[in-house]
């Protein structure tokens, strides 16, 4: 089970980076749920689909015995009503038990075209990857477990928060563990993918990618794709860290190949990169830990325009808010980025922020602060999104003063 973060400051308050407002005028923060025994405690942000709909998980709550009795975890989803303003409904698509279905989900979930909910949670000890399909008739959602970790040369799910991707029936996404120790005893970690069997067959796992600790560098920490040439992005920690692409090959079944397309130095250059988005327009967006000076980066990776020139890095921001760093990226309208910054149980509530880029040319992005949750509803954000209306919404996972709680910006 994933530790959750308890991060220590000291008496001051770091200002920020860049300009920052207080919040954008009329903006407040209004709770659209709370967290109760029907499922509670998130430690994963939320996404939005197509009808406005938001989907996530709890990683306590429902009807399983886990825990001696606070449940096993929950998949959600929030639907908007009819009119703004009115009440959104709440509704538990699935209650974990604790057994063959897993516990204790902790990354984001990924919808397909059809609707089908995708995540992963702990099962045993390794993790068990799942799907929920949709209602054909009535309200009950059918669970079906996809695969299920071994762990040694198998991997396991055990220090992965990214989520799933899924494309053309297929389901790819990053594991700990492995056969290689050449980045210690946890192992390097893969890339793998999850092919539905024939007429009902059980899926199969095939391994894109097994990490070993050398040119690559190995510990990978979020997946992001597809591009215009069907290719994955990967961050990796060990070292500095690095992000790599995996690349398709013609031939079914052939290996994919792989390029380091930017490597961390430390320091201002940055290190152990986690979140990765990928633009429409194939620019990739990412977090890495900074200094304490200077705040964490955000930085962009831009593809050349023929291959094989090198992708071009460049910093947009440095970020901090009361000495902390962001923890998730998404984009936002108009081409800017949204993030939040999650923060503490009782020093600093959580903050989330907006980067917008310059009117013309290249150079820094300018920070401004959507919203302080120091002044409430609730606390510490886990990420935003753009849903319904173009609006902000953020789960927040209450840290010691509530269960969690949803909410949205208007």
């Amino acid at each position: 089970m994933q530790i959750r973060r308890i991060r220590l400051v000291g008496l001051a308050v770091l200002a920020l980076c860049a300009v920052a407002a207080s919040g954008h005028a009329g903006e407040r923060a209004v709770t659209l749920h709370t967290f109760d025994g029907t499922g509670y405690d998130p430690w994963a942000g939320i996404v939005s689909d197509d009808h406005g709909n938001i989907l996530g998980t709890t990683t306590a709550g429902g009807t399983g015995s886990c825990t001696a009795g606070l449940g096993c975890g929950t998949v959600f989803r929030m639907s908007p009503p009819p009119t703004p303003g009115g009440e959104w409904n709440y509704q538990t698509l699935y209650n974990f038990q604790g057994g063959p279905d897993g516990y204790f989900p902790q990354a984001p979930v990924t919808l397909d075209p059809l609707g089908a909910v995708y995540g992963y949670a702990s099962a045993g000890t390794n993790g068990i990857v799942f799907r929920l399909l949709p209602p054909v008739d009535g309200t009950i959602w059918t669970y079906q477990a996809l695969y299920v970790f071994q762990g040694g040369g198998d991997g396991d799910l055990l220090h992965v928060a990214a989520p799933l991707l899924v494309r053309d029936g297929h389901v790819y996404g990053i594991a700990s563990g492995g056969a290689s120790r050449g980045c210690g005893a946890d192992g390097c970690g893969s890339v793998f993918r999850l092919d539905p069997g024939a007429d009902g067959a059980p899926w199969t796992k095939a391994t894109l990618f097994s990490f070993n600790g050398g040119t690559t560098g190995g510990q990978p920490r979020w997946i992001a794709g597809f591009d215009s040439h069907g290719a994955l992005f990967v961050s990796v920690a060990q070292r500095k860290g690095a992000v790599i692409r995996l690349s398709p090959l013609a031939t079914p079944g052939a290996p994919w190949t792989i390029s380091v397309i930017t490597t961390f130095a430390g320091g201002r250059d940055g290190r152990a990169p986690s979140d990765l988005v990928l633009a429409p327009n194939g620019t990739l967006f990412g977090l890495a830990v900074g200094t304490r000076a200077a705040g964490d980066l955000v930085y962009r990776l831009t593809p050349p325009a023929t291959n094989p020139s090198p992708w071009t890095r460049s910093v947009v921001a440095y970020v901090k808010d009361h000495g902390y760093g962001p923890d998730s990226i998404a984009l936002g309208r108009d081409g800017t980025l949204i993030g939040a910054i999650e923060g503490d149980f009782d020093f600093f509530a959580g903050s989330l922020f907006q980067l917008t880029p310059p009117a013309s040319g290249d150079g820094m992005w300018t920070f401004s602060e959507l919203w302080n949750f120091n002044r409430g509803p609730d606390r510490n954000p886990l990420n935003a999104v753009i849903g319904r209306g173009g609006h902000v919404f953020s789960i927040l996972n209450g840290g010691d003063s509530s269960s969690g709680s949803v909410v949205e910006l208007r």
